[in-house]
């Protein structure tokens, strides 16, 4: 398997998850306070899975999932736009 294929598989079996856990939030009725940190990490994943996407098809993946948005959008996304 190469690396590309390994990225790929990791970063559908993390949307699998979210989705799991999306949808068990939901279906608990869990919409207190204390579970909009999760939510927001939920929505934090599904864009690094679609920044991860977009800079697979236009730039590079060389950044950790730790990495700020903006930053993420500006230096991995951005710059290789305009070339």
């Amino acid at each position: 398997m190469t690396e590309q294929e390994e990225q790929a598989y990791s970063l559908g079996s993390k949307m699998a998850w979210l989705v799991m856990l999306t949808t068990c939030l939901h279906e608990l009725g869990i919409t207190d306070a204390a579970t909009q940190g999760a939510a927001y990490l939920v929505e934090r994943a599904q864009t690094i899975a679609t920044l991860r996407r977009l800079c697979g098809e236009y730039s590079d993946n060389d950044w950790p999932d730790t990495l700020h948005l903006s930053d993420i959008i500006e230096k991995h996304l951005v710059r290789h736009m305009g070339e």
